[in-house]
């Protein structure tokens, strides 16, 4: 199978780079060979991730549709396992966040593929989200959105419509730098980071770069974060 061939050579490599890097193996161009196995494995690991998804893979790096199609087998393994300490699927999913949370701690230092990243950040959201379905008392359980960047901030407040609320305030209509001073007071953010994302909103002649509501995967997850508090956007 073509993803069987292209992962064996993947984890050579990842174990040349490691035996280079720890001195067990000498090496009179060292520098060189260190960069050309880099290379060799940032292009493979997308050869890996692609062949993973032609065949319907599992591994460590593969989609979320894949993810998703195996997760009930993996789950009746871990179940099934007398070596570990996964009892239930509340205690497998929290195992999964943790190693999907040490994946993403470790990715830059991995030389794989930036297009291998995304999918980690994904998963671990669906299994925060499937944690808090598992809990006994959901109402037990606060969810903790304080690690929200300014940008979040902002598309917290338009969704729930506060920000064309405060539009409509004569403080506010006419001032772009008026809302964002206050905001700035209320959420702890740079005054001028706020106006950066709050004009783009509320004028198409501002380059729109730095629009929040453009940025699809932050709305999207900021909008399943709100569904989880009961609000509707």
């Amino acid at each position: 199978m073509k993803f069987e061939e292209l992962y064996k050579s993947l984890l050579e490599a990842e174990i040349d780079l490691l035996e280079l890097n720890s001195g067990e193996r000498v090496s009179t161009n060292l520098k060189e060979q260190l960069e050309t196995i880099s290379t060799f494995i940032f292009n493979q690991s997308l050869k890996v991730f692609q062949a993973s998804k032609e065949e319907n893979l599992f591994w460590s790096h593969c989609t979320i549709a894949i993810y998703n199609s195996t997760y009930e087998d993996r789950l009746k393994q871990a179940l099934d396992n007398d070596n570990n300490k996964i009892h239930n699927e509340l205690e497998f999913v929290e195992s999964e966040i943790g190693w999907l949370i040490n994946l993403k701690m470790n990715f830059s230092n991995s030389n794989y593929h930036p297009d291998l990243f995304n999918p980690i950040e994904k998963k671990i959201r669906l299994l925060e989200f499937k944690k808090y379905q598992l809990l006994p008392d959901k109402k037990e359980e606060l969810l903790d959105f304080d690690d929200s960047s300014a940008m979040e901030k902002v598309i917290y407040l338009h969704k729930l419509g506060v920000l064309d609320f405060l539009r409509k305030q004569t403080a506010f209509n006419n001032s772009t730098n008026n809302l964002a001073k206050f905001l700035s007071a209320v959420t702890g953010e740079n005054s001028r980071t706020l106006q950066s994302y709050l004009n783009p909103i509320y004028s198409i002649q501002v380059d729109q770069k730095n629009n929040p509501l453009s940025k699809k995967t932050s709305v999207e997850r900021i909008e399943k974060q709100l569904n989880l508090m009961g609000i509707s956007v």
